[in-house]
């Protein structure tokens, strides 16, 4: 008996309740669907920050994050309509500008975590960017790492593709492999692979 009167005094609270919940539902204006590309760099962890937190949701965007290996292929689906939004380097969304692409830069999130990775044994004659010459390096294709490294070659007056041989690698994890199997001499790669890159000896 006690039960139900306290059940029956509820209802009108509950309906009350309910209504109010109906009416907010109604009143919200529903989120924009976005796809937001990405790869993995510590420096996007933003991205995952503000997904967990709600900020987007917060800015009426229901966001999908989709992940890419590197940025060239990121960039290829921006301009193939496939991705709203991309965080990706700077070179590939530049080289795709400047091959008449109509999409637009609007923001920096990446951090300066790039690096060259040789075996150990290599190591003792690899100190730096300048005894790449002659040598064999693996890069991934239109990453920053791959710019900044071809830019202090030609500083040092090294030409890639005449004083030593970049190969374009897909991901950071193909040219981890490349270097400790010894197909290449050394690799750029930025973290975690860094990281990972350690943990493989290198």
């Amino acid at each position: 008996m006690k039960l139900k009167s306290i059940l029956t005094r509820s209802l009108p609270a509950a309906f009350a309740l309910l209504a109010a919940s109906i009416l907010h539902a109604e009143n919200t204006p529903a989120l924009t669907p976005i796809k937001f590309g990405h790869i993995l760099v510590p420096g996007q962890g933003k991205i995952f920050v503000a997904q967990e937190l709600g900020y987007f949701a917060e800015q009426g965007l229901q966001v999908e994050l989709v992940e890419f290996q590197n940025s060239a292929d990121g960039l290829a689906a921006v301009r193939a309509g496939k991705l709203d939004f991309g965080a990706f380097g700077a070179t590939a969304p530049l080289f795709h500008i400047a091959k008449g692409a109509d999409i637009r830069i609007v923001g920096g999130i990446h951090n300066e975590d790039a690096a060259l990775i040789t075996t150990a044994e290599k190591a003792a004659t690899i100190k730096s960017v300048a005894d790449l010459k002659g040598r064999k390096v693996a890069v991934v294709r239109l990453s920053s790492a791959d710019t900044a490294l071809r830019g202090h070659l030609l500083e040092l007056g090294i030409v890639p593709g005449k004083d030593i041989q970049i190969f374009e690698l897909k991901s950071p994890p193909a040219v981890i492999e490349a270097v400790r199997s010894g197909e290449v001499d050394a690799g750029t790669v930025w973290e975690p692979h860094v990281v990972r890159a350690v943990e493989c000896g290198l």
